[in-house]
């Protein structure tokens, strides 16, 4: 009877283990990775100097689009930077904006005099653009992008010219995204996504982006907040406008330049600024969406041909197309298979267990990385990340739902031209579907009038 009972346990483990570790198998290694390499490496220039012997000019460019609501918050926070004010040079690039901006800005700059700015315009609408004519305005040594719906911490500035001093190599960088929330006070259901957004920007800059920090692989210079030497930056194609992924397209580009010179592109986590959580389910999609495709795009554009297997497990980028891409659709078949067991005289019981098991991995993965990056921070801001701690439980959650919007990334960078109008799941997967239908139609009108061609 015992032999039968471990028998039936060992089948039952072998099957379900199959089935768990499918979706699991990339997230645990790349987590393992992750955790091994921050606790054996040091990183670069860790124990760099704290005090500057030179003070640069530094040009901080803001695209602007029709933002007046966030841009002034994003100027008083560069005006409260530990640099010096008078050699930090600020441009306003706007891009077609139809709101108040200017109006903003220009109240900005009559209660702040001590701050330089300026301000340029194009008419057309496009981030790349006002990007691209704010940096051929700036003088700084090094250029800094700051998005009007970002604002920085007061000592930003300061650690992303310390950290480019110090070190000769590193020609661009992107900074420490965090999310700006009140933590803890609020429990609605886009305020407990929003928490959850904290928990993943976390992890992702202060584990994820260190680890491409250690290993020379950053994958994106955020939109968000990023430097570049300036010589290094006006040598390259600038933002181009041909993927909805300018950043991540300059920053292939840039790598590129990079190797040829011995530089490389770095993390600068301790220079931080603050972003806005997404105010809906439709945003959150849009952006999640945009992410995918953008990446999709790049790595299209940069791959002169698709490499073998072991090619792109050796290269970062091949890695990361495997796990953000290959293995969605491993996940996605394992979605639907799961549940298809159950009419296939499965006990849901059984499927239940495996789902709770799996949901369970989860939990410790998120837990785990929670905990790596909670020792990480601050310890002003762990006080905040204590209100919160049960968000590992939805983690998983979360994690689940954003899998499912970058999948219609996916499906939507090879069905749709390239578009930033992406905002409500419903009006986007209606339109995908819209496009596969009128794609069957005229493989169907082309097949029948080859058939009457025939006859």
């Amino acid at each position: 009877m015992l032999e039968a009972f471990m028998e039936r346990a060992l089948g039952f483990l072998l099957f379900w283990g199959v089935w768990l570790l499918a979706p699991l198998l990339i997230d645990i290694s790349t987590a393992l990775v992750y955790f091994v390499s921050l606790l054996t490496h040091r990183e670069k220039n860790e124990e760099r100097k704290t005090e500057l012997s030179y003070y640069p000019i530094v040009t901080v460019v803001v695209p602007v689009h029709n933002s007046a609501d966030t841009l002034y918050k994003c100027l008083y926070s560069i005006s409260q930077q530990t640099y010096p004010g008078h050699l930090i040079q600020v441009v306003c690039a706007d891009n077609g904006s139809k709101d108040n901006s200017f109006d903003v800005f220009q109240r900005f700059q009559y209660r702040h005099p001590e701050i330089r700015l300026m301000w340029t315009s194009v008419e057309r609408a496009g981030k790349s653009i006002g990007l691209n004519s704010g940096i051929y305005s700036g003088e700084g040594s090094y250029l800094i992008n700051v998005d009007a719906d970002t604002w920085l911490d007061r000592d930003a500035i300061r650690q992303v010219v310390l950290a480019f001093e110090n070190d000769d190599s590193l020609v661009a960088a992107t900074g420490s995204i965090r999310v700006d929330k009140v933590l803890g006070g609020s429990f609605s259901l886009i305020d407990v996504i929003n928490y959850c957004e904290v928990i993943e920007y976390l992890i992702a800059f202060d584990i994820g982006r260190r680890y491409q920090n250690l290993t020379n692989s950053v994958f994106t210079l955020s939109g968000a907040f990023s430097a570049f030497r300036r010589d290094v930056l006006l040598q390259s194609y600038l933002y181009q406008e041909r993927t909805v992924s300018e950043d991540t397209d300059l920053t292939f580009d840039i790598r590129k330049a990079a190797r040829t010179r011995g530089g490389r592109i770095g993390c600068i986590s301790r220079a931080i600024a603050y972003v806005e959580p997404v105010e809906s389910l439709g945003r959150l999609y849009s952006q999640r969406v945009r992410w995918q495709r953008g990446e999709i795009e790049v790595t299209a554009m940069y791959y002169d041909r698709v490499p073998g297997v072991m090619k792109a497990l050796v290269d970062f980028t091949g890695r990361i197309l495997i796990s953000d891409h290959t293995m969605a659709f491993m996940r996605l078949a394992w979605t639907f298979l799961i549940p298809f067991l159950y009419f296939l005289g499965y006990p849901l019981p059984m499927l239940m267990v495996a789902m709770v098991g799996l949901f369970v991995c989860y939990m410790l993965l998120d837990g785990i990385s929670f905990l790596v990056a909670y020792k990480g921070s601050a310890p002003s801001y762990r006080e905040e990340l204590k209100k919160i701690w049960w968000v590992i439980f939805i983690l998983p959650f979360y994690r689940y739902l954003s899998y499912w919007f970058r999948v219609g990334g996916i499906i939507c960078a090879l069905t749709e031209p390239q578009s930033w109008r992406v905002e409500n799941p419903v009006t986007q997967l209606s339109g995908v579907v819209k496009g596969y239908v009128e794609k069957v139609k005229g493989w169907v009108t082309g097949w029948s009038g080859h058939r009457s061609k025939q006859s």
